[in-house]
């Protein structure tokens, strides 16, 4: 007859592992779309997936937040997996679980009170780990002489300060530049929702220095490439707009002509940030 905390424990084991099945689904094409640089699908209207990937607090030292849920939720996958004595399984689940947390909730605030948007592929992450947390909780072994339970607890902080301050403390010496990027995202698209038009040629060097100041989020801004030599260009309507100086910006049914700071795109199309 089998036991039922052993058949609880291996029910928990095939919750874990279909879990972190599906983390590491969710980490994976989190991770397509960061180098893709596609827009989001099944995204709730308004609530930023791609403002948050698209945020320099996407990645960590150049790597993607998301290719270390790959990794993080592999790790998981395999050790529940691999046949090993449950209480050492137990013990890493555990402490690699917990640093998933921990860094799963700083990401949910860096959301909420720094970007400003909110990714629901983050947040079903955050949930699933959670929940991965929780069931090994429910399942915590006796553990052995050299591992008292005042010293998972300790371990546990330790592990928590650790994960906290890390990556807090890689990401601070960046905290301006990231709001700025922030800033470009929310603006450019604002831009683009109220039919704003930016308009150049491929080789004006003030062209160039506009786009510059968007960085990656130009790629919001409607361009008109008005030289038909250019890419994708379209002179006639450049012609019906009378267009003769680069770049001119079209917000709102004016005109003004030449590179403009963000600043001044800003107040003039009547963005908020």
């Amino acid at each position: 007859m089998v036991n039922q905390g052993t058949g609880f424990k291996n029910k928990t084991r095939v919750i874990i592992l279909i879990l972190s099945a599906l983390g590491i689904a969710v980490s994976l094409y989190l991770t397509y779309l960061y180098f893709s640089n596609a827009e989001s699908t099944f995204c709730l209207a308004g609530s930023g997936c791609d403002t948050v990937r698209e945020s320099s607090y996407s990645e960590i030292l150049g790597i993607p937040v998301s290719l270390s849920g790959v990794i993080g939720y592999s790790l998981i996958f395999a050790l529940s997996l691999i046949s090993i004595s449950y209480r050492v399984r137990w013990i890493l689940l555990y402490f690699l679980s917990l640093a998933g947390v921990t860094f799963s909730l700083y990401f949910t605030y860096i959301e909420l009170f720094v970007i400003k948007a909110i990714c629901v592929y983050c947040l079903a992450s955050a949930v699933i780990i959670m929940v991965i947390l929780i069931m090994l909780l429910l399942t915590k072994p006796k553990l052995s002489p050299k591992i008292s339970f005042a010293k998972l607890i300790t371990l546990s902080g330790i592990i928590v300060v650790v994960v906290l301050f890390s990556s807090f403390f890689i990401q601070s010496k960046e905290l301006s530049a990231r709001s700025n990027d922030t800033f470009q995202v929310g603006l450019s698209k604002h831009l683009r929702k109220i039919g704003a038009a930016m308009y150049g040629t491929y080789w004006c060097p003030h062209c160039n220095d506009q786009k510059e100041l968007f960085g990656a989020a130009f790629r919001y801004i409607k361009y008109v490439e008005c030289d038909p030599r250019g890419d994708r260009a379209n002179p006639a309507l450049c012609a019906e707009k009378g267009i003769r100086r680069y770049p001119t910006w079209e917000i709102k049914g004016r005109f003004y002509l030449g590179a403009k700071s963000l600043q001044e795109l800003s107040e003039l199309s009547g963005y908020v940030f």
